[in-house]
């Protein structure tokens, strides 16, 4: 797909949205197709894109909002495979599964006193990835920063808690998806204390959960 198809997709996509719910809306790409929807229970591999406001729906995205989204869902229609993350002596080698994710990362660089938000791709127990604007204040490769971030932990009689983390971690990669956006991969310095998304307890349907917004 090219920026044009994209655009047109947001915008269809917001328009044919559901009206018959109170629930948050988000942007998702699945099976190539751009969908609006409640925030709650998707698809597993509905790829998530950006909220959908009251705001947003009345007077539009802004100008720079607008093209990282359309950046994004350009982004994720095109990548359709996951490869380890690599970077020196530094190494993921994903032996275990991730856990897609939409929702919030605030995070500052160490010795930085700025807090920056980020959009939440996906998490395991030893790190995670997040996409964020790309700008002069995101850190480099290498650095450390500290993150704050919620990861659903699913208990034995289906209640889904939020279980809040913050974390160390290195930067072990800046990729795309484009001038607008960077997705940045880190690895945490001490891991989480289950794996989100091989929990004994995870629903059988295909879902994802939209973490909860931190500040």
């Amino acid at each position: 797909m090219d920026v044009p198809q994209i655009e047109k997709l947001i915008s269809e996509a917001i328009a044919n949205r559901p009206v018959a719910t109170a629930a948050p809306l988000n942007l998702y790409v699945y099976n190539g197709r751009v969908i609006c929807g409640a925030r709650a229970v998707m698809p597993k591999n509905a790829r998530f894109i950006s909220h959908i406001t009251p705001q947003i729906v009345e007077h539009g995205f802004s100008e720079s909002d607008w093209k990282a989204v359309v950046e994004k869902a350009l982004w994720i229609s095109k990548d359709s495979s996951s490869s380890p993350v690599e970077s020196g002596d530094f190494k993921e080698r994903r032996r275990e599964q991730r856990l897609k994710l939409g929702g919030s990362v605030w995070f500052n660089s160490d010795g930085d006193g700025r807090t920056l938000r980020g959009q939440l791709v996906d998490v395991s127990s030893s790190g995670m990835a997040f996409t964020c604007y790309n700008n002069r204040t995101i850190p480099a490769r290498g650095q450390q920063i500290t993150a704050r971030f919620s990861v659903p932990f699913f208990t034995p009689d289906g209640v889904i808690q939020e279980r809040k983390f913050t974390r160390t971690a290195k930067i072990c990669r800046i990729s795309g998806p484009g001038s607008y956006l960077k997705r940045i991969a880190v690895q945490f310095a001490e891991p989480l204390p289950f794996r989100p998304a091989e929990q004994d307890h995870l629903p059988d349907a295909d879902v994802t959960v939209i973490s909860s917004t931190q500040s």
